[in-house]
Parts: structure tokens; sequence; C-alpha cells
């Protein structure tokens, strides 16, 4: 562990700092509060409640923000409920934090070095980001389509199945309700306390009641069948058996057939026949109707399909007009130019190429950007990039300035003047780099621009070590500062 104040070593438990003298007494509870918060997520992490865990790991980095483990602890987390960019964003911060033996290393390599999965992510958040945007505007159907695609590219994205879930629960189909409970139960083994699945999953406690509810009425009508079953008294198998006896021949039964036969004849052509003919032509009739009724519905069918026509119509312009404006007019930075900026400047930080780093950061507007974390990366990174990309090409502005070092024996005052420059546009404030600036324009017989250099210097850094010697060049120059 290191000192607060001078950063010094110090063993664990020492109650102060054998450097400097600092108490250490608070700050070994601040680190302790910290490291009891962590293990406390790594608990709740294990058994997913991954939403206990990130409010956990959060207070841990409010006691201590160095807590590299909860950094990366809560950047795996992110990751696994489908939020990539914070994740980077923490693992980037925890390398910032310790660029040394740290885990954050793998994890970003494990994402960078497979390209096509980091763009899979980054369709993935644009798609997410569409349907958000659709179903904000009314535009439901479109919204599930693309949410579809996201879940199905990436099945834990938490925030994706609910919008998702909530779409069907809004809206009119049969089957929306039981779509969203399906994909509830499916998220909610991700993290099972997320209180946002809970709560759909409050609001569809009916659906269960209505699969018990039918279950019951089931059993209900079993049960009711077995009362119904004949009981051994009622059989037909304790009555009486009557005794053979053989009958004598009779005539009277075939008369009595005769007989029923044309009553049931006569009753048939009375009776039945014209009710069979009235069914006849109630068929016909409800044929009829129903043809009427198809008729009707395909013309309705056409009208609407003729309106949805036009609406998706509509639809198809305003998405062209909006991916017209996304992707800009040839000659402006688009929204994507920026990201592939901060991926670029991200991928040359992590191999300690800050003047490349540098160089992609330059030009980021942060005010395009509509993700905190995409902000928190930039800001991240930023400050440490650009100091070391101004030290190095003012060591290299320097060096060329005096044929030292790669351009020994060989002054070269354009390459100094080159890396100079570039220098100072990464930090505005490097006087060395302003005042070797100011010596290479006096070198190339530029006086006018020498002397603003070294006015600059003695005007607006009256505290540098450089003013005295800017003073000397003014003189050679006839000028008095």
């Amino acid at each position: 562990m290191n000192c607060p104040r001078c950063n010094a070593t110090v063993p664990f438990g020492k109650r102060q700092c054998n450097n400097c003298s600092q108490d250490l007494k608070d700050y070994w509870k601040v680190v302790s509060l910290s490291n009891i918060y962590y293990n406390k997520a790594l608990g709740q992490a294990k058994i997913r409640d991954l939403t206990g865990a990130i409010n956990s790991l959060k207070q841990s980095l409010q006691f201590n923000k160095l807590n590299t483990n909860a950094r990366n602890l809560i950047g795996l987390i992110y990751f696994e409920t489908g939020e990539i960019v914070s994740a980077l964003s923490e693992w980037v911060i925890s390398k910032h934090y310790q660029s040394d033996n740290n885990d954050a290393d793998y994890y970003i390599n494990q994402i960078q070095a497979n390209p096509n999965k980091l763009e899979t992510y980054s369709q993935t958040i644009r798609k997410y980001n569409t349907a958000l945007d659709a179903a904000q505007h009314g535009d439901e159907d479109m919204a599930i389509i693309q949410l579809k695609k996201v879940v199905n590219t990436n099945p834990k994205f938490i925030r994706a199945n609910q919008l998702l879930a909530l779409l069907y629960m809004m809206s009119d189909k049969k089957d929306g309700r039981t779509k969203a409970l399906k994909i509830l139960n499916n998220i909610i083994k991700v993290d099972v306390t997320n209180t946002t699945t809970l709560r759909y999953l409050q609001e569809l406690s009916d659906v269960h009641a209505k699969t018990d509810y039918f279950s019951a009425r089931s059993d209900e009508k079993k049960e009711n069948s077995r009362k119904n079953l004949p009981h051994m008294e009622d059989s037909d198998q304790y009555k009486t058996i009557t005794p053979y006896k053989e009958e004598r021949p009779s005539i009277m039964p075939l008369v009595n057939i005769i007989i029923g036969v044309i009553i049931g004849l006569a009753v048939m052509y009375c009776l039945i026949m014209p009710h069979i003919m009235s069914s006849e032509a109630d068929d016909a009739n409800k044929d009829f109707k129903k043809y009427s009724a198809g008729q009707a519905a395909s013309d309705s069918s056409s009208i609407a399909l003729k309106n949805q026509n036009e609406t998706l119509q509509a639809r198809i312009e305003q998405l062209e007009e909006e991916l017209e404006e996304f992707q800009g007019d040839g000659t402006g930075t688009t929204i994507l130019d920026e990201y592939d900026k901060l991926f670029k400047a991200v991928n040359a930080f992590m191999a300690e190429d800050m003047e490349k780093a540098a160089k992609n950061l330059i030009d980021i507007s942060t005010d395009n950007f509509d993700s905190s974390s995409a902000k928190k990366i930039y800001n991240a990174i930023a400050s440490t990039a650009f100091y070391d990309a101004s030290e190095k090409l003012y060591v290299q502005g320097r060096d060329a300035y005096n044929g030292q070092n790669e351009y020994a024996g060989a002054v070269n005052y354009k390459k100094a003047k080159e890396c100079l420059e570039k220098s100072i546009k990464y930090n505005p404030d490097n006087t060395d780099a302003i005042y070797f600036l100011g010596r290479t324009y006096q070198q190339t017989s530029k006086p006018k621009k020498a002397k603003k250099c070294y006015e600059k210097i003695i005007n607006e850094y009256p505290d540098s070590p450089r003013v005295a010697e800017a003073n000397t060049r003014l003189r050679e120059l006839g000028i008095s500062g």
C-alpha cells in the first residue's frame, strides 16, 4: 500500500508513514471499508445478485477510487449484463490507476483481439438506441424488430430484454404478455434482484393466475366425471334373470313392423323433411353471409394494407433522412467518426503510443458523444496522452535543433519547428517547447515570430525557469524584456 501523501510504500497495518510521518489511522479505516464492500459484492455476484453487487462496488469505490479489484469486478458485471461501453470505461480507468499487473489488461485485450466482435458490440448499441428512439416516438413495431436483433446477438443484454418485454406487455397481441413473461424469466436468471425485472414480473402475475385457474377447472371436470360414473347398486347386473321361455310363432310382430315403417315415413315427410330443407336454406344463407363478410374483410384488409404501406413508406423516408443526417454530408464529422477516433485513441493509449493517441483525441468534440461512459473514457486518457505526447515531441524538437541523438551532427531546423509546434498544440503550457520554437525562429531569421514566443513566456508564465533565458534572447534581438 502507498502513502496517500508522498506515495511511498507503507507496510500493511502501519499507523504512520516512515517517509513523511503522515498519520494513516483514518486512511486504513477507509481502505478497510472499501475492501469490506468489495468482498460483499463478490459474494453477491456469486449468487447472481448483480444489482446488489453493483451498488456495493460503487460504495467500495466511493471509499477508495484506487481499488482496482473493485473497479475490474464492476466492469465484469457490466459486461455480463450487456453494458459493453460501461465495462470498457471501468477497465480503462482501472488501467490508468494501476498500469502494471492489472487484470484489466487481459479483459481489454480479449475484446480488442477480435475486431469483428467489437464491431458487433458497437452495432448492438446502435440498434438498441434506434429501438429506444422508435419506442419513444410510438413506433413499437420497429422497436420490437430492432430489439429482437439485439437480444439474439447479446441474450444477456438486460436493458434490451426489459424494453422488449415492456413493448410486448403494451401490445394488443394475444400472446404478447406470454412472450414478455418468457423473456423476463430468462433474464431474471442473469440478475436475480433486478428491480425493474421483478416489477414487470409482478405486473404479469395474472398470467400465472390464469394458468392455475384453467388447471383447477380441468381438475374439477375430471372429478365431476368420476362422480357421474354409475354406482354398482344401479347396475343391471343386480336385476333378476328371467328364465328362458320358447314363444310360439305369431304374425303380429310383422304387422307391427310394417305399421311402424309407415308411421315413420309419414313422420319423416311431415316433420323431418321440412326441417332438413329449412336447415339447408339456413346453411346457404350462412354461407352467403360468410362470403359477404369475408369480402368486406378483404376490402377492409386491402384498405388497411394500403394505409400501412403508406405509413411504412413515410417511415422509410424518415429513416433515410435520419441516416443521411447520421452519416453526414461527406464533409463534416459524424458521431461514428468521433467514436472511431476514440477507439483508435484507446488502442494507441493501451499500446503506450501517446503521440498517436493524442493525434486522435485532439480533434474529438465530446459534445457529440451521447454516452457519459464515452466522455469518461476520453477524460481518463486525454490528460496523460496530451502531456506525454507533448513531452516526447519537445525532446525530438530540441534534439533536432541541437543536432543531438538521432539528429547527431545534422541540425534540422525544419524538423525542430514541426515537432515543437505539435508539442505546443498538445500542451499549450509547455514553456520548454515555446522557448525552443522561439530559438528555431531566431536561427531561421524570423525575429518577429521569435519575439512573440519569448514575450509569451515572460508575460504568461512569469514563474517559468525559461523567463531569464527569454529576456536574454530578446536582448540579442535588440529588445529589452
